[in-house]
């Protein structure tokens, strides 16, 4: 039997058997396709740096915003983050469909730019999230920061002296986090990778000690957003007594805290904050306020590079720390 293909059999072919193609392609590319999304290294939701410019922020000139703003660049030659945030990411919301609830239902959110203005018969957009989200009070992640190096220092030790480190509890804890890590298959990669480490555990005191002296004088200022959680919601439903229950609670407990930054108490910095950020309708950054989210359950290592990203920022944008 002759079975060799020519041209006039494989015309033929094509002429009557075309759409079983064309399906037989589609079938394999959607098979490699899901191959490789099953095979891919997913990041994990701390390796992944997220800021939303909320629906009422606006940015006047592209070449002031803070997408280009500061090196808010990841992996190991970033200055803001550690080598272990290997995605930044910033992203508009949209007024007529506000993604945020969907985005940060999945853990995908660090910090947000919003406004704090309160205008008649509106609610406050930065009582909403704190409301609806879990946000860090400031004064909270501080302390949640301190504890988690604290597990790092040696016996007594203090967190802002690099000296009193424990080198070796921190080899020992990368080892353990980063089991199973592609990146880290052979001793000269998980060496390298120990050492990074070492920064970036050093880098977060460095930070956070600049963040404990913001805090510091954060009251006179002017940088605190001071707020009680569900005030708003609970004026807003007086009928529901869930709401009001919530918040009475955090009434009588005297939680007035910190929930964000006011950015225009930002000053004397190397810029000028009121040309990247500003509401709109509005000249300058009054009003504007960040926020951060709190996914520490689910990034316990990396929850305080949000630390690092306001740290960059008042460096930046003010004299504060120097």
């Amino acid at each position: 039997m002759d079975n060799r293909l020519t041209k006039k059999r494989l015309s033929d072919f094509l002429a009557y058997e075309w759409i079983l193609t064309i399906i037989v392609a589609v079938a394999a590319i959607v098979v490699l396709e899901l191959v490789y999304t099953i095979a891919a290294t997913r990041l994990s939701t701390g390796q992944q740096f997220k800021y939303y410019l909320d629906e009422n922020i606006y940015i006047a000139n592209a070449d002031k915003s803070v997408y280009n703003l500061l090196d808010f660049s990841a992996g190991e030659n970033g200055k803001t983050f550690s080598y272990d945030v290997l995605s930044v990411e910033a992203e508009n919301l949209m007024s007529s469909y506000n993604v945020l609830s969907v985005r940060l239902s999945v853990q995908e959110g660090d910090a947000i730019f919003t406004s704090s203005v309160e205008e008649e018969g509106s609610p406050v957009r930065a009582k909403t999230i704190i409301d609806e989200t879990g946000v860090y009070d400031m004064f909270g992640l501080l302390e949640s920061a301190k504890a988690y190096l604290g597990n790092f220092t040696v016996s007594g030790g203090n967190i802002y002296n690099e000296n009193d480190y424990d080198e070796n509890k921190i080899r020992g804890y990368f080892d353990e986090r980063m089991k199973g890590d592609k990146r880290f298959r052979t001793e000269e990669q998980k060496e390298e990778g120990r050492q990074n480490e070492i920064g970036r555990i050093k880098k977060l005191a460095k930070d956070a000690s600049d963040f404990e002296y913001l805090l510091s004088i954060g009251e006179e200022k002017g940088l605190f957003y001071r707020y009680t959680r569900f005030e708003q919601t609970a004026n807003n439903n007086p009928d529901n007594e869930n709401y009001n229950n919530a918040y009475q609670r955090e009434r009588d407990s005297g939680e007035n805290l910190v929930y964000g930054f006011n950015m225009s108490a930002l000053t004397g910095g190397k810029k000028n904050v009121s040309e990247y950020l500003k509401l709109q309708g509005k000249e300058n950054a009054e009003g504007v306020v960040l926020l951060l989210f709190d996914f520490a359950s689910f990034q316990p290592d990396l929850q305080y590079e949000s630390i690092s990203f306001c740290v960059t920022l008042a460096r930046e944008f003010s004299d504060f720390l120097g």
